[in-house]
């Protein structure tokens, strides 16, 4: 793999559904009835399971910020989630390479670097091609540089 591209997206909102029921179908509403509503969604996390209830986070472009609200405001009480937030002041910053998922210890690197630096990790999404963190917006500049220090201070992989 050669040395990752650092790409960053400052246009987007976090939007969180909490609490709402762990049950086969749940996303299936909640994404298609983003979808119907022509919201595009960049990317997705969800945790919890083990009470019975989970948890939803995604993104969407802030041009589309207030729409997606609206709707989750009103898709709340029908989904029995315990409410709705939302987050204005996150980036997304990624690593991109060919091949990235054949090279071990990127992810790793990239997880150790933010926290070195004293930056939490929102969100993490990864593919084939990129890994992706969501953070602080104040953290942006900073997040970047030392990305770029560490991996290009080591010797690209092939």
């Amino acid at each position: 793999m050669k040395n990752p591209t650092i790409m960053t997206d400052t246009k987007i909102c976090k939007m969180t559904i909490h609490s709402m029921p762990d049950r086969p179908g749940i996303a299936a509403e909640v994404f298609g009835r983003l979808g119907e509503a022509g919201l595009n969604v960049s990317m997705m996390t969800a945790s919890g399971g083990a009470s019975g209830r989970t948890e939803v986070s995604f993104t969407v472009g802030e041009e589309d910020a207030d729409k997606t609200m609206e709707l989750l405001q009103t898709m709340r009480e029908e989904l029995d989630a315990e409410n709705v937030s939302r987050r204005d002041d996150v980036v997304a910053i990624s690593l991109v390479a060919e091949q990235m998922h054949r090279t071990p210890g990127v992810a790793g690197r990239m997880f150790r670097t933010l926290s070195t630096e004293g930056i939490n990790i929102d969100m993490i999404s990864a593919t084939a091609t990129a890994v992706t963190c969501v953070v602080d917006s104040r953290f942006l500049k900073q997040a970047a540089n030392a990305l770029k220090k560490e991996f290009e201070s080591a010797p690209a992989q092939s």
